[in-house]
């Protein structure tokens, strides 16, 4: 539930109960679904993945031939996947999302309870609600299932304050997506590596395309002005290697700052939203 507000550049704020970030000790399918379902902000699942696994994935990670830097302007990023919306066209995106596919699979398999693991378990758990689930497609090519990005930062903020609500897609090469069709977007990660800092900061308050239009934004703009959101109510959720996390992509979300730029924070990370038909799509 959404307040109204007549001046654009306020943002609106969550009144109820949804609020919240859902806290279990493992992973909780229930506490996504709730999340999925548009219920309750978020859910963070504490150790999904053992120190064992984390430490695999992240060597191999660093030791891949397919590591890039995808963003020029951040130094410190490192990243193994597709770029959604900074591919120039849907092919780009297409096309990258199959050559990193196997790659990826080989960095986050191995024994144990893996992402890949995790994700069979996630897809068994709709199949029991009787929700079909898979990737997003296109002319039948597939999206990509997951990425993999590091960031060592000591600015004010390891990431900016920013949605991922499907205005920020209404760029002219991801129109005839078929991830425009979902209802809301789920963002999940699994932190793989992380510092003292880093925590996942979340506002109660979800820009609409005309508030960011009176911001001077345009679809694809990155960085919401730290002004609107002082007295905004926030959620400061410390993060640990092995957590896994979903919330509500449209609300406003940042990351901390690591404190060094000797820290790195890694994290393997998906979008899923429902269809109108009930279907869920996952996609990064």
């Amino acid at each position: 539930m959404t307040e109204a507000s007549s001046d654009p550049t306020t943002p609106p704020r969550r009144t109820d109960e949804y609020f919240r970030f859902l806290e279990r000790d493992g992973v909780d399918w229930n506490a996504w679904w709730e999340v999925l379902c548009g219920r309750v902000a978020g859910a963070i699942f504490r150790g999904a993945l053992t120190p064992e696994t984390c430490e695999r994935t992240c060597r191999r990670f660093w030791d891949s031939p397919l590591l890039t830097s995808p963003n020029a302007t951040r130094s410190s990023e490192r990243a193994v996947g597709p770029r959604l919306v900074s591919s120039d066209t849907l092919d780009t995106y297409l096309t990258e999302s199959e050559r990193t596919r196997a790659g990826l699979a080989e960095i986050c398999g191995g024994p144990g309870r893996t992402l890949p693991v995790l994700m069979d378990e996630w897809r068994d758990h709709l199949a029991g609600r009787g929700v079909p689930f898979r990737l997003a497609e296109h002319d039948g090519r597939q999206a990509g299932a997951y990425k993999l990005r590091s960031r060592a930062d000591s600015e004010n903020f390891g990431l900016l304050p920013h949605d991922d609500a499907m205005h920020n897609w209404k760029l002219p090469h991801l129109l005839d997506f078929e991830i425009q069709g979902v209802k809301r977007v789920c963002n999940a990660l699994v932190c793989l590596e992380n510092g003292p800092g880093g925590e996942l900061l979340y506002w109660n308050t979800a820009f609409g395309p005309e508030d960011r239009q009176a911001l001077g934004m345009r679809p694809g703009s990155y960085g919401y002005p730290l002004e609107v959101l002082a007295d905004v109510e926030r959620i400061t959720l410390t993060i640990h290697a092995g957590d896994m996390y979903v919330f509500d992509g449209g609300n406003v979300h940042a990351v901390a700052p690591s404190g060094s730029k000797d820290v790195r924070r890694t994290v393997a990370l998906w979008i899923t939203g429902p269809l109108d038909d009930g279907t869920v799509l996952q996609w990064a």
